[in-house]
């Protein structure tokens, strides 16, 4: 029996014109919390949901489907990579004004227990240990609906100029 998936995104314009628009990326974070903004395409791919946006931490949902499962039967590590990839990205970005980003240079996750494909939802919890001008690093964790610790990572990134921002 084969399987089918299907889903929609907004569009990224959309999302890429708030960014030029608000002072703080924190601003255009609460919008997509808040559903007045979409979430990248990518997001929509693995339904990732942001839960909190703040100078403190970031924190985004996602549910265990079956498609995510590897050879194994559990969900494949490069998922939950991503969860942590993103979470992280986005709470350094929550720091930086509108002319700069940060993009990805260093990615370790740690996988501590298996998951399975049962509906559930975890939660990635990111904090920055430290912002710069030109280099940024944080932390984070997922849990599952009980609390435990799933997997943990940490991350470098490396604060560029906004491709949206004027000069």
């Amino acid at each position: 029996m084969d399987r089918e998936r299907t889903y929609a995104w907004g569009d990224p314009g959309e999302l890429l014109a708030a960014m030029g628009r608000e002072e703080k990326h924190l601003g255009w974070m609460q919008g997509m919390i808040e559903g007045r903004l979409p979430a990248p395409a990518f997001g929509a791919t693995l339904e990732l949901r942001p839960v909190e946006a703040s100078l403190e931490s970031m924190s985004f949902a996602m549910p265990l489907r079956e498609w995510m499962l590897n050879p194994a039967g559990v969900i494949h590590g490069g998922v939950l990579a991503t969860l942590l990839d993103s979470a992280m990205t986005l709470a350094v970005i929550a720091h930086l004004d509108r002319s700069k980003i940060a993009t990805t240079t260093t990615l370790t996750t740690h996988f501590v227990r298996p998951l399975l494909a049962d509906g559930s939802e975890v939660r990635a919890l990111a904090q920055i240990l430290h912002c710069g001008r030109t280099h940024a690093t944080a932390r984070a964790q997922i849990t599952d609906t009980k609390g435990r610790l799933i997997a943990h990572g940490d991350a470098a990134f490396a604060v560029i100029p906004a491709p949206f921002a004027s000069p």
